[in-house]
């Protein structure tokens, strides 16, 4: 292999296929990066056996070859490289590289042995990206984070004629929310899980590129979804299993509804939070006389408690919740106004914005007396 490419050009392209190196990969060559000098350019390859990355990116290519390089060390060389060309070469398994000022050379790994990923064969869906990032961002927050049960590390995509409905719960929340696609083939009418890690992942490369559409194919064969824009893929592999019928603890009625500021709800929370770490992050919601209270206590550390101004309509409730729960779900909601209903003190309690179809449903804590 033989190429010369702008270092500007290596370091983006490496930034966008890093995140499919994997910090404890279940095979030592998952910690490098396949290098494939073809006709069209250079590719580079990342997979965890999860999510996988292919990017190609422009380079004068005078021989054609492939390698696995060690990825952290190939990108902190090229990292540090100042701008303008750089040569790549190969000799066996070593890798060369030739700027102006420095010269290098990594040992590196033959390509046979590197895992096939797949690649896009067919257009089956477009989404405009923007959409499809403030889409994920919301729902992707309830995902379960440890993979005790896979199915809650996932989110549900659930497609209709023309529109993905999109859901995801760690056992103690709920989001829920629709996303607007071109027209849906009937094969893929149905239900499938992705990775919310792989989404996650996804919607930071779209916000880096910042293309208008993304393309999307489904392989439920193998178990497989592939994103792609620009010139960059990426694929994962679909969940297994059943995901909870969420449908069933969703609200469809409420007993006392509110309506109140984003930003003096969250600084109370924030306060309130100070003061219950040692009670296990509980806060207490409570309505009473025009006015929404927000409170927390220890007998160790002391009090808080803060009142907002709010519309109330309904009875008189008092609520404890998780206020880590509070705060990632107001970290995304970018409206000023929220609204919050329920049925009372141990049932699911929904938040929301006035027009959206985005719905949080967090699970209250039962209070001690």
């Amino acid at each position: 292999m033989k190429v010369t490419a702008l270092s500007e050009n290596l370091k983006r392209t490496l930034g966008i296929v890093n995140r499919g190196i994997s910090t404890r990969p279940q095979l030592p060559i998952l910690s490098g990066v396949l290098l494939r000098a073809g006709k069209e350019g250079l590719e580079m390859t990342t997979t965890d056996l999860e999510i996988s990355l292919w990017a190609k990116m422009g380079a004068k290519v005078e021989e054609e070859g492939e390698i696995v390089a060690p990825a952290r060390l190939f990108s902190d060389l090229v990292a540090s490289l100042p701008p303008g060309p750089v040569e790549i070469e190969t000799d066996k398994n070593k890798l060369i590289l030739k700027s102006k000022q420095t010269k290098s050379e990594i040992m590196g790994q033959g390509a046979e042995d590197y895992p096939v990923i797949p690649r896009m064969k067919s257009l089956q869906i477009k989404i405009k990206s923007g959409e499809f990032r403030e889409k994920v961002d919301k729902v992707s927050v309830s995902a379960a984070k440890d993979d005790t049960r896979p199915v809650l590390t996932g989110m549900l995509w659930e497609f209709k004629p023309e529109e993905v409905v999109l859901a995801a719960t760690d056992g103690y929340r709920l989001s829920v929310d629709k996303m607007k696609v071109s027209k849906i083939e009937d094969k893929l009418l149905g239900k499938v899980i992705l990775p919310a890690r792989s989404l996650t992942e996804v919607s930071r490369v779209v916000g880096e590129m910042n293309p208008e559409y993304l393309s999307v194919e489904f392989d439920k064969e193998n178990q497989q979804v592939i994103f792609s824009l620009n010139d960059v893929e990426i694929a994962s592999r679909l969940i297994s299993g059943e995901f909870p019928p969420y449908q069933q603890i969703m609200p469809n009625t409420y007993n006392t509804r509110l309506s109140f500021e984003r930003d003096e709800f969250a600084d109370a929370v924030k306060r309130a939070k100070l003061f219950a770490r040692e009670n296990a992050n509980i806060v207490r919601l409570s309505v009473d006389e025009g006015k929404l209270k927000i409170v927390a206590e220890s007998s160790q550390i002391g009090a808080n408690e803060s009142e907002i101004e709010a519309e109330i309509e309904g009875e008189k409730v008092t609520v404890a919740f998780n206020a880590q729960y509070l705060l990632e779900y107001l970290n995304i909601f970018n409206e000023q106004t929220v609204v919050w209903e329920t049925e009372g003190e141990l049932k699911p309690s929904v938040f929301r914005a006035k027009d959206e179809n985005w719905l949080q449903v967090i699970m209250p804590v039962r209070m001690q007396q």
